[in-house]
């Protein structure tokens, strides 16, 4: 892992943000570098699903990371379990508040496709640092996109399903049938565990 060493100001950086570890990165100018994935680990085992609206039990960005991969096709396994791991920077913001500021914008389509890149930019900053290159096969990406984002989907349908209250107001989120098997939710230690173990699996030894 190539040692992070900090600037002496934040003042030479464009966008600094402070890590679980200490380290501060510039999320404007990240490179594979500077991902130390404890922080990312550390993070993600906070984060909520549907910005914490769930009935009587907390479920995590992580716990979510760890069905993509295990839901996934082996060849696509490591690409699933990081799929979502930009929220480590970006927290899961929900959508309403997403489009909310877009509206105060004077191109809120603009606003989203901004948002959307800069997730995507993080994305492949993530995945270079876990050694997944760009295969360079434009109908190969699409492909795989394409598959996890249905993945992601069918499993955000199933997390709906079994930690939300329904609603008596239309889905807005036009999800697919939900997976059979129910979710069940992790604490927050065993989530951090199973994070680690998957990671582990594509290489990515973090912790004990």
């Amino acid at each position: 892992m190539t040692k992070h060493i900090n600037p002496v100001s934040t003042r030479e950086m464009a966008v600094p943000m402070r890590m679980a570890s200490g380290r501060v990165i510039d999320l404007a100018n990240l490179i594979p570098a500077d991902i130390y994935w404890p922080d990312l680990v550390e993070n993600l085992v906070k984060i909520p699903r549907f910005n914490g609206a769930t009935s009587h039990v907390t479920y995590t960005v992580a716990q979510h990371c760890c069905l993509m991969f295990d839901r996934a096709e082996e060849r696509y396994k490591a690409h699933a379990l990081l799929f979502d791991f930009h929220a480590a920077f970006f927290g899961e913001p929900s959508w309403p508040f997403l489009w909310l500021t877009a509206q105060k914008t004077d191109a809120p389509s603009a606003f989203m496709d901004a948002f959307r890149e800069a997730k995507g930019d993080l994305t492949d900053v993530i995945n270079e640092a876990a050694g997944l290159k760009d295969e360079g096969d434009d109908d190969a990406m699409f492909h795989r996109l394409k598959y996890l984002r249905r993945i992601d989907k069918m499993l955000t349908a199933s997390e709906v399903r079994d930690f939300m209250v329904p609603s008596d107001v239309s889905d807005h989120w036009e999800l697919p049938e939900p997976l059979p098997t129910p979710v069940k939710a992790w604490h927050q230690d065993k989530a951090r565990e199973e994070l680690q173990q998957r990671l582990a699996r594509i290489g990515i030894h973090v912790g004990g």
